[in-house]
């Protein structure tokens, strides 16, 4: 070996050793290591804390070790059980290499050196009282210093993707952040340390007492803070933050106080241009804001000084105004001008309910037409106190003229308002509208609506929405959607509280359209899901003259639909189609998005049966024998189950029960009898005409199936049973009882191999009147198979007496618990109505304690207490009547299944 070569093994030989033992040493270690940070959280932090895997290496952060834990969540305890605080995918802890060390041969603390988060995803919650899913550390067992396995010497701390959502339920205060990256340097291990932090979102939105104060804006953040660790006390300094284009430069200081923040803090936008604060409009920041030109000049300012916590809040003034101010696109030919806001925010501390939101002046015009608002908003969290006005007509071609509009292609049409609220949703709540204030008019004519945004163009003749203390009244609505006219009218109870205080909306309309296309809802040629909304209650009655839907076309249909809690319900829909009728009741949920559920009960009248299998893709999968056959059917179903992201069944899910008849009904071409009719040589069996049917049917586990049923076949009597699946199997027995008039010497040579079963059975094929034949079909409908079998058919020859016994008993046990579902449905009903009659009496005599207290504070609080104690009783009778009826109808309908089972039936 060359000198050379030798010098270079010597060389590589212990670096590779080392970069061996830099790989493996790690993985000596790892358990031990996560056992220690296990243990550490179990004592410090009460919540359940746990993470997938773990990973120790040197190479990230050589010389020191990397401790990667994958995997993250931490899930609250006690009220916050199951709740996830925060889910961090990769959480890596960069640890000082001796203090491994020292930690491994003597027990020393581990040194933090760094930390990285990626991807972290927060949700803070604070509840009503105060509580908060935030407050996870327990409090410090009382130790020697040098017992403690974690000591913190950070330099660096960096955030990659991180998403916050802020619910404070008690300050009625929710904010939201995503795509959040933030770096923070500075060494953490001193007492005093300036700490450098720059951070950024994508978004960022605030709401305080249903009012957004930051929607969607692009967040920025740079900062030096001044930080006595000791004292828990941070100054910042060459503080700014950014909220799109408008910059504001924070000074002041926060201190921790247990679990409160000492907060005295200043801001105020540097800048006076207007454009700063016009970036904040999603509508115009979102389409070629660096284009757009503005002039006018703005002021921004504010401060917060208290005490921040779950009993306390700060006092706080912000105050922003715009003084003659406009912005114009470039390529559009009108500006928006004589733009004046006068808005603050102010709460003098102690209560986020001290909060008074003033909008002393907005103004705007647009083309030839100024619009004006005011507001004022106090007492937001406890009962807010709404005085509010808005007057103006907005031109909306002008509108696209001033505004870039997106997936917007065409726009025209007027909106104006002349309205005012003055109102406590105390009022509302009580339905003390004589203290009330609300008035005016919101009226729209000749809008017209068409781009991407919108399915289909929307076309406003004229509508009018009257306001009134009570409720809001939709006088008129004559429009288009689509190919499809509309005419509604109708009142909404509460709309005020639904606007500010998010309160569920009440009320009722009447729809009328000529013809309907729901068609014309399709995307990419499908349904999607359609949302029920959540705070909606609504009753709906419609009458369509003609409704289009997929293939079918109904006409003259008449419904009444409920919405409420995420449901719609369907009654009493009734329309012509298919050349009978249909009536349909039922609902349709999505209280759990994505995972739509429908429960109905369907009636078809004499309907035509090749255009039921063309329509329907659930006769299609469950009953595909109405692919081959000609004439009408009726049949009462009642169908479970969940639907698709196209809102199709979801088949496998489906269950259900119901009936069909039919008068003669002719199959052409079916695989299953022109297989029998090859097999029997009886040419009657091909193309035949089946004499009026009933039957029953079930359908469970992706299968429909029949129970036995008697029908004529071309003379030739046959028992029918069995089922078939959703992947078009068939399972069916056939009992015939074939004529011996109708068999031609083809039937015979066909018959002859079964002579010697036949004599065994007493059968004398030559002079027996009727052929009895049990048939087996098998495979699938397409390529059925198809077996003889003449012993179970001689058995069922010679039981037939027992067997019309067996379906009368079957037939009168069926009816017997028929009539005593249909008697349990009626109790209750009538004991709905009652319950329904109780509580609105109960209701009723509560809302007239609390009126006759009037203005007085004692005879308030008293007639309070006697209400509400009156509501509870009058729903306790309500529940308790409901309840005590659907007992005694479970009772009834079990009673007859068993007086059922007793007479040898399975109904």
């Amino acid at each position: 070996m060359k000198r050379s070569a030798r010098i270079a093994v010597a060389v590589a030989t212990p670096i590779a050793i080392l970069l061996v033992l830099l790989a493996v040493v790690p993985f000596l270690f790892r358990d031990k290591i996560a056992q220690t940070a296990q243990r550490e959280v179990n004592q410090n932090v009460d919540a359940h804390v746990a993470w997938q895997s773990v990973g120790l290496s040197f190479f990230r952060h050589f010389p020191n070790l990397s401790l990667t834990l994958d995997g993250l969540t931490i899930v609250g305890a006690g009220r916050f059980e199951s709740d996830t605080l925060a889910a961090v995918p990769r959480l890596r802890i960069v640890l000082d290499l001796g203090s491994v060390v020292g930690h491994l041969m003597s027990g020393k603390p581990l040194v933090v050196r760094a930390v990285e988060l990626d991807q972290p995803r927060l949700h803070l919650l604070a509840l009503e009282d105060g509580t908060a899913n935030w407050n996870i550390t327990k409090p410090a067992p009382q130790a020697a210093p040098n017992a403690k396995p974690f000591a913190v010497s950070l330099r660096d701390v960096a955030i990659n993707g991180a998403s916050f959502a802020f619910d404070d339920r008690h300050a009625n205060l929710r904010a939201s952040v995503i795509g959040y990256d933030q770096s923070l340097s500075g060494d953490l291990s001193q007492s005093r340390v300036v700490i450098h932090t720059k951070a950024s979102a994508d978004t960022a939105t605030v709401v305080f007492a249903g009012i957004p104060y930051l929607d969607r804006v692009k967040l920025g953040l740079t900062t030096d803070i001044d930080a006595d660790l000791a004292g828990k006390s941070y100054t910042l300094g060459n503080t700014t933050v950014s909220l799109n284009d408008l910059a504001l430069g924070v000074s002041g200081t926060v201190k921790s106080l247990g679990n409160a923040l000492a907060l005295d803090l200043a801001v105020k936008a540097p800048s006076t241009n207007f454009r700063s604060i016009l970036s904040l409009v999603p509508a115009v920041y979102a389409h070629d804001f660096d284009k757009v030109q503005t002039s006018g000049t703005i002021a921004v300012d504010g401060w917060v000084k208290g005490t921040y916590g779950a009993s306390t809040f700060p006092s706080f003034a912000v105050n922003t105004k715009v003084n003659d101010a406009a912005f114009k696109y470039p390529d559009l030919p009108l500006p928006a001008r004589s733009i004046f806001v006068d808005l603050s925010a102010t709460n003098a501390g102690g209560s986020a309910d001290s909060t008074v939101v003033k909008l002393d002046r907005l103004h705007v015009v647009l083309g030839a037409n100024p619009i004006d608002a005011h507001m004022l908003l106090r007492t937001p969290v406890s009962d807010p106190d709404v005085d509010a006005s808005v007057s103006g007509t907005v031109d909306l071609a002008d509108l696209r003229r001033t505004v870039k509009l997106q997936g917007i292609d065409q726009l025209a049409g007027t909106v104006s308002a002349n309205a005012a609220v003055r109102t406590r949703m105390s009022y509302l709540a009580k339905k003390t509208y004589d203290k009330v204030a609300a008035s005016g008019t919101v009226t729209v004519g000749g809008l017209t609506v068409q781009g991407a945004a919108l399915p289909r163009p929307l076309a406003v003749q004229q509508a009018s929405l009257a306001l009134a203390p009570q409720h809001a009244k939709l006088n008129a609505f004559t429009g288009t959607i689509g190919s499809s006219d509309l005419q509604a009218s109708g009142t909404l109870d509460n709309l005020i509280a639904f606007a500010l205080h998010g309160d569920t909306l009440h009320g009722t309309a009447t729809i009328k359209s000529k013809r309907f296309d729901l068609n014309e809802w399709r995307s990419g040629g499908q349904l999607d899901v359609i949302p029920v909304p959540p705070k909606i209650d609504f009753a709906l009655d419609a009458t369509i003259g003609q409704l289009l839907y997929d293939k079918l076309t109904m006409t003259d249909a008449h419904a009444r639909l409920r919405i409420a809690n995420q449901r719609a319900t369907l009654e009493q829909f009734q329309t012509n189609t298919l050349g009978g009728q249909v009536a349909v009741t039922g609902f349709y949920e999505t209280t759990q998005p994505g995972k739509p559920t429908f429960d109905v009960n369907a009636k078809l009248t004499k309907v035509d049966v090749p255009s039921a299998f063309q329509a329907f893709t659930t006769v299609q999968m469950l009953a595909p024998v109405a692919k081959y056959a000609s004439g009408s059917v009726t049949t009462d179903v009642h169908l479970t189950g969940a639907l698709g992201k196209n809102m199709m069944p979801a088949f496998p899910t489906l269950g259900g029960a119901g009936t069909l008849e039919t008068s003669e009904l002719a199959v052409h071409d079916f695989p299953a009898l022109t297989k029998l009719a090859q097999a029997t040589k009886l040419d009657v069996l091909n193309n035949p005409t089946l004499e009026a049917l009933r039957a029953a049917f079930t359908i469970d586990n992706g299968r429909l199936t029949v129970r036995p049923f008697d029908v004529t076949v071309a003379g030739i009597t046959a028992n029918i049973a069995g089922s078939n699946g959703l992947d078009q199997t068939l399972q069916y027995t056939l009992g015939l009882r074939v004529p011996r008039s109708l068999l031609g010497s083809g039937a015979n040579q066909a018959l002859a191999g079964l002579s010697s079963k036949a004599s065994q059975l007493g059968i004398d094929l030559a002079s027996a009147p009727e052929i009895p034949l049990a048939v087996q079909v098998g495979g699938t409908v397409t390529n059925p198979t198809v077996k003889l079998d003449l012993a179970s058919a001689g058995s069922s020859v010679k039981n037939a007496a027992q067997q019309a016994v067996t379906q009368q008993a079957s037939a009168a046990a069926t009816q017997l618990v028929a009539e005593a579902q249909q008697r349990a449905a009626a109790i209750v009903q009538s004991a709905q109505a009652l319950a329904d009659t109780v509580k609105q009496t109960g209701y009723r005599q509560a809302d007239s304690l609390t009126a006759k207290a009037g203005d007085n504070p004692l005879l308030q609080v008293a007639a309070k207490a006697a209400a509400d104690k009156l509501r509870k009783q009058s729903d306790d009778k309500a529940a308790a009547i409901v309840r005590a009826a659907n007992q005694r109808a479970d009772s009834m309908v079990a009673s007859a299944r068993a007086q059922a089972a007793k007479i040898g039936a399975k109904p």
